[in-house]
């Protein structure tokens, strides 16, 4: 008879997936990992800390006087602003309720700034596919955030309305699910619905429940950008905690 050992290179993985008791545990903190998924998406007092003051995009307007230079700088500096937020992210890490005061408002300067380059009209354009969360400063779940660990976080859109929030945990053995649906309110804006969620390990679901919550998310920037020779698609958004997420081409 042939006997097969698995072992995980990483301690934590071995630790929690070959020990049943364990695996009771993890499932039991995914389940109260729950209700913090929703929160960061959703506004409240705690988060809100722009005084409740409307951001203003102002995408830069194309006109027939709008020269092949000016079109040629906004482009390179669109690119440049985003490189540069994506190599602040890199070092400071995705989850941005970890970082300082200050750290947080280096990342928020650097994606206001990139408004100014943003489509005109960021909430209405068609989203696609899986994308990836590079940044965020909400709390719990949403960030990616479980105590000591730090999940893989993105979004799958299914269709105009329908799409999914998830975190992977141990190169996909663990996933969390919120599944929600958006509506678009206008040219920055998209309200957002949350439907239910889903708990999954190795592949088998194990809990699926309903949560309500609505958020308003607020686009501060969306645009094609080229970082370190990648195309991506790159949308930066308040819910109201920023989210810095991007689709590569």
């Amino acid at each position: 008879n042939l006997s097969i050992s698995i072992h995980y290179q990483n301690p934590v993985i071995h630790y929690l997936m070959m020990n049943t008791m364990n695996r009771a545990g993890l499932l039991a903190m995914l389940l109260a990992w729950q209700s913090t998924f929703v929160l960061g998406f959703s506004p409240s007092v705690a988060h809100r800390r722009n005084g409740g003051r409307r951001l203003v995009l102002r995408a830069t307007p194309i006109t027939s006087d709008t020269t092949t230079e000016t079109s040629i700088a906004n482009t390179n500096n669109a690119n440049e602003l985003a490189s540069e937020l994506f190599k602040t992210c890199a070092v400071y890490g995705q989850i941005g309720s970890k970082l300082t005061e200050d750290e947080r408002g280096i990342i928020d300067k650097l994606a206001a700034s990139l408004s100014t380059y943003s489509d005109p009209a960021p909430a209405q354009i068609d989203l696609q596919g899986r994308h990836e969360l590079i940044y965020s400063a909400a709390p719990g779940a949403s960030s990616g955030a479980l105590g000591p660990l730090v999940g893989q976080v993105s979004q799958s859109f299914l269709d105009d309305t329908k799409f999914i929030n998830r975190v992977e945990l141990f190169g996909g053995i663990v996933k969390v699910e919120l599944n929600a649906e958006r509506k678009v309110l206008d040219e920055s804006r998209i309200r957002v619905k949350f439907i239910e969620t889903a708990f999954s390990i190795f592949g088998n679901e194990v809990k699926r429940g309903e949560v309500k919550g609505v958020g308003v998310w607020e686009y501060m920037f969306s645009g094609s950008v080229n970082v370190g020779g990648e195309k991506m698609l790159l949308r930066v958004m308040k819910t109201p905690s920023t989210f810095i997420i991007a689709q590569k081409e």
